[in-house]
């Protein structure tokens, strides 16, 4: 006895489609079995045999049945379409002879011409290159892993093919595999329909993903979508490049990856040190020979730098501009947005405010905006080598995508190779960078060349196997592990900023700067936070006022919604309690318009508030108004400077940004007077300060940055160290230490294989 059993592709359905070892094999059988509409495919095949077939999801017993029968020494067909391995029944055949028997039955399994293979043709070539076949029919499999598959296969770029799209009782599921194809690829990607493939009644129909389900779909049909790089030629096929056009180009080898005049550094989230590493890099490529710039397309924060020629932008530029050894320029960062409100900012166009906008407002703005940020970038990148652009917060924030022009949309309008930024000191890292990445569309996933783990502590060799999988999981290297380095370098523009605190030594000068809830150009105190016998805490409470040396009041963005923050926190008292018992203030910006009578805003520039009381601390009474003044400065002190100790002062520097007009009283006296705005000659008033010297204020940012003004206001604080010198700052040196760290710890010469200098292209 022979105890036979073939289970048998027939292929799409047409006879001159199946395989000779097909119709051998179903001429030896004495017995053919199958679902009926298969049998009808095959009646001339089978006359003169014995048949028997079960209906549809019978399927079990007909493959029980049919080990069965051979058994018992028949020589038995199983039947079914295409490809007895793909959907067909060879899988259940098997299982059931592991699971029941008969162990003596010979199983041979007889491949034919599958459905997918059958509509593949009948388009032209969509699959050339790795493709998923998955089947939308949940009978079987649970449809959450069904969406799971689709979504893994969406992610990796392969061309899909759909069996069982849709059925009477099954309507929704190809709707949302569409759906879910969408989420990563473009809704021009070719899609392909295929009805009744290779058999009578034959339908093709070429369309798009966008449009597909305006085609007819039903279970006679294979859907076939395409990859990223898929088309549709000028006679209508879809065809799947394999790459041959590559390799042609190479000469027979595979093509490098294209060659960049930028790179561009995005990170996993906001503050893992994208600003920091890209500083670093414009300073190595400047150190190689190259003339280099920074740039970011958006930046949000109130900490913000002024240019020479009076534009403002965010202060990490003019940080990456330093290393690159050029001045700051608005191109550098095309567009601001400080916020002064939960839900809106003041909008800072190529260096100049444009108003005050909300999200929705920004939203239907910003195609003006992104063609000012393009504008922006070919000026900048025209006059340079190399450009280093830096993202915001995440590459990956999916429900940002559409109005985000500041990541990939920037890297791709550079044609930046594309580096991620993920901190080890948030924990989490391996797990931050591959969903980030996964998140990202196949193009957009493209345009990364490499990874950088951030601040890290300890053995780096601990992260090797975690290296090792996120490297297989990726494709993309991983360019070093850069550990922790303190660096005394200004703060990054992010809003959620950790403002710089210092604790001194035993008698330190006690230093209360009050943290305002729109507190801006907190930079302005980095200089004290570097004197070792300086404590410097920021002041949330009235309680921290106590024993305070000096209290300084900082800039902020909105000057009335600080004063309601003031009073409602309790230190608007608390503050004018400190005055009138001796203690000394200080007001910066904001903060000298907050120690004056009042402050008004009659055109509504940073609320919907028109008037408040300030502290009274000074007699002068300011205006708010539209036009800002965002200026570069030299100031001289004057006489009645001397009050505060700063008699025989030289020339300070500093920068204005405010928009406030601000009034003398008859009881008060100016502090400073400037000299020079932008580069052109003035005089100008600047500041008050009281009779008895213990209260003056200025809009000059950065004044604390002048070494004997600094020294000027602590050595009278300070306890029996009187003449105590105050050392310099050397930013050069920071970011030189910066970029010596770097160069240690990442592959330089595989970041700069990536790149090619502006004008050497072609």
């Amino acid at each position: 006895m022979q105890k036979k059993l073939f289970v048998i592709g027939l292929g799409p359905g047409d006879a001159q489609h199946m395989t000779p070892a097909a119709l051998a094999a179903i001429e030896s059988s004495t017995i053919v079995t199958g679902y009926q509409v298969y049998l009808d495919l095959i009646t001339s095949l089978i006359v003169d045999k014995e048949t028997f077939s079960t209906g549809m999801r019978q399927e079990t017993e007909r493959c029980r049945e049919a080990l069965r029968r051979a058994d018992q020494g028949a020589v038995v067909s199983l039947v079914c379409s295409g490809d007895a391995g793909i959907y067909g029944m060879a899988g259940l055949v098997l299982e059931l002879q592991q699971l029941e028997g008969p162990a003596e039955v010979e199983v041979e399994i007889v491949p034919g011409i599958s459905a997918v293979q059958g509509a593949a043709a009948r388009l032209g070539a969509p699959l050339m290159h790795d493709f998923a076949v998955i089947s939308l029919s949940d009978l079987l499999t649970d449809w959450g892993l069904i969406k799971q598959r689709l979504d893994a296969a969406g992610r990796a770029d392969f061309v899909v093919a759909l069996y069982n799209p849709k059925s009477r009782g099954r309507t929704t599921q190809i709707g949302e595999a569409r759906d879910i194809l969408l989420r990563h690829r473009s809704p021009q990607t070719p899609v392909g329909i295929v009805r009744n493939a290779c058999r009578a009644g034959e339908e093709v129909c070429v369309t798009t993903l966008g449009q597909m389900l305006e085609a007819e779909i039903d279970m006679f049909s294979v859907v076939i979508i395409g990859n990223s790089s898929t088309e549709i030629d000028d006679q209508g096929r879809i065809v799947t490049p394999r790459g041959y056009a590559k390799k042609r180009e190479a000469g027979g080898e595979q093509r490098e990856e294209s060659l960049a005049s930028a790179l561009f550094i995005g990170g996993t989230g906001s503050d893992v040190g994208k600003s920091v590493i890209s500083a670093g890099l414009c300073r190595i490529l400047k150190r190689r020979g190259y003339m280099v710039a920074p740039f970011k397309a958006q930046n949000m924060a109130n900490n913000s730098a002024v240019t020479p020629g009076g534009g403002e932008i965010g202060r990490a530029q003019a940080l990456q501009a330093a290393a690159c050894g050029l001045e700051p320029h608005v191109d550098m960062n095309p567009i601001l947005l400080k916020p002064n409100s939960e839900t809106g900012s003041q909008v800072i166009v190529q260096g100049r405010p444009v108003g005050n906008m909300g999200v929705r407002e920004y939203h239907q703005f910003k195609d003006q905006a992104f063609t000012k940020v393009k504008e922006s970038y070919r000026r900048l990148s025209s006059q340079v080598e190399m450009v280093v652009l830096e993202g915001a917060g995440s590459i990956a924030e999916i429900n940002l995508r559409a109005h985000d022009f500041t990541n990939l949309k920037a890297a791709e309008m550079a044609a930046a190779a594309g580096i991620l930024v993920a901190d080890i000191e948030r924990g989490g890292v391996f797990a931050s960078v591959l969903g980030t990445i996964e998140l990202l569309t196949p193009t957009e996933r493209a345009q990364l060349r490499g990874i950088i783990i951030n601040r890290f502590r300890g053995d780096a060799s601990l992260l090797d196997s975690g290296i090792s999988l996120l490297e297989d999981r990726t494709g993309l290297p991983v360019l070093g592990v850069v550990p922790y380095i303190k660096l005394d370098l200004p703060a990054e523009d992010s809003l959620g900023f950790e403002l710089r605190h210092s604790t001194g030594g035993s008698g330190a000068v006690r230093v209360g700067v009050v943290r305002l809830s729109r507190i801006s150009n907190h930079t302005d105190f980095d200089a004290l936070t570097r004197e070792e016998d300086v404590e410097l805490i920021y002041v949330e409470h009235p309680q921290q006022l106590n024993n305070l040396d000096l209290l300084i009041l900082p800039g902020t963005k909105s000057t009335l919604t600080d004063l309601n923050f003031l009073k409602s926190s309790g230190l608007f008292e608390a503050i004018q309690s400190y005055a009138e018992s001796g203690g000394k203030l200080i007001g910066i910006c904001g903060g000298l318009q907050l120690l004056g009578r009042q402050i008004l805003d009659p055109e509504k520039v940073e609320s919907e508030a028109t008037a408040g009381a300030g502290l009274g601390l000074l007699d002068i009474e300011t205006t708010l108004c539209s036009e800002k003044q965002t200026h570069q400065v030299c100031a001289r002190l004057q006489p009645s400077a001397a009050a505060a100790g700063f008699g025989g002062l030289a020339e300070l520097s500093g920068y204005e940004i405010h928009a406030g007009n601000t009034e003398y009283g008859s009881t008060s006296r100016p502090l400073l007077r400037i000299v020079q705005r932008s580069g052109e000659e003035v005089a100008i008033e600047d500041g008050a300060v009281s009779a008895d010297g213990r209260i003056w204020g200025s809009y000059l940012h950065g004044i604390f940055d002048n070494d004997e003004l600094r020294a000027a206001v602590l050595a009278p604080l300070r306890r029996g160290a009187a003449g105590r010198s105050v050392s310099g700052y050397d930013l050069d040196h920071e970011i030189d230490k910066l970029a010596d760290h770097l160069e240690a710890h990442l592959d330089m010469h595989k970041i700069f294989s990536w790149l090619i200098p502006q004008g050497a292209k072609g």
